[in-house]
């Protein structure tokens, strides 16, 4: 007894510790807030400099792909200058656009990723 209490680390009778529970996930909605919430304390932060990548790969993506993909998604079809509506910022999509263009991408990915021998230049 005397043993514990000049060196704890030494009591090998000592019960083991109690595994701490599993970590519960927050909810969605709680951590699309959370997500939010840590894009807007960024682009605080830069000083406005801050750009999501989704951002940055829409703003590279020439202007005649910008158009195909709001095309396929069915966005713009009644407008007349889709070339108007490709010219905007990802972020000025509004949030239904952005993922239908998100779902378009995602198919594109998954059929033209796989295609080699259209891409050849043989």
């Amino acid at each position: 007894m005397h043993l514990r209490l000049v060196a704890p680390d030494m009591d090998l009778l000592q019960a083991p510790e109690t595994p701490a529970a599993e970590p519960v996930p927050a909810p969605a909605d709680v951590l699309a807030q959370l997500m939010k919430l840590r894009d807007e304390l960024t682009q605080n932060a830069s000083n406005g400099r801050f750009y999501d990548a989704a951002s940055r790969e829409w703003r590279r993506l020439p202007v005649m792909w910008r158009v195909a993909l709001l095309m396929i998604a069915g966005i713009g079809a009644d407008v007349e200058h889709l070339y108007t509506l490709a010219d905007r910022n990802w972020q000025e999509l509004p949030p239904p656009e952005r993922e239908e263009l998100r779902s378009v991408v995602r198919d594109a990915k998954r059929h033209l990723g796989q295609l080699t021998a259209l891409a050849a230049r043989v």
